[in-house]
C-alpha cells in the first residue's frame, strides 16, 4: 500500500450542502476498510485535503472517482499524487 495527497478547491454550487451527508458517509466508508487515513477542509473552507491509502495511482484515482463530490462536480482543480512520507507516521 501507498499514501496518496488528493487536494482539491470547491466549485460554487449548490450541491456541495446536497452532497454532504452522502460525501462523509463514503469518507467513512473508506476509513472503515482502511483506504482513508486522513481527510478534511481547509479552515477557510475553500477546499480540502485527503490523505488516501492505496496499491497504486489507478486504485487511488477510482477511489477519487467514487466519491460523491467527484461524481456530482463539488470539487475543482483536484491533484492527486503519491505521497512519500518521511516523518511521522498515521
Amino acid at each position: 500500500m501507498a499514501l496518496f495527497l488528493l487536494t482539491y478547491g470547491y466549485n460554487d454550487t449548490d450541491e456541495r450542502a446536497a452532497r454532504r451527508e452522502e460525501h462523509l458517509a463514503y469518507l467513512n466508508k473508506l476509513k472503515d476498510e482502511g483506504a482513508l487515513a486522513l481527510a478534511g477542509p481547509y479552515e477557510d473552507l475553500t477546499g480540502g485535503a485527503i490523505v488516501l491509502n492505496a496499491e497504486d495511482q489507478q486504485a487511488a484515482e477510482a477511489i477519487v472517482a467514487g466519491d460523491p463530490y467527484t461524481k456530482n462536480g463539488v470539487t475543482k482543480d483536484r491533484y492527486l499524487r503519491q505521497w512519500k512520507v518521511t516523518v511521522g507516521s498515521i
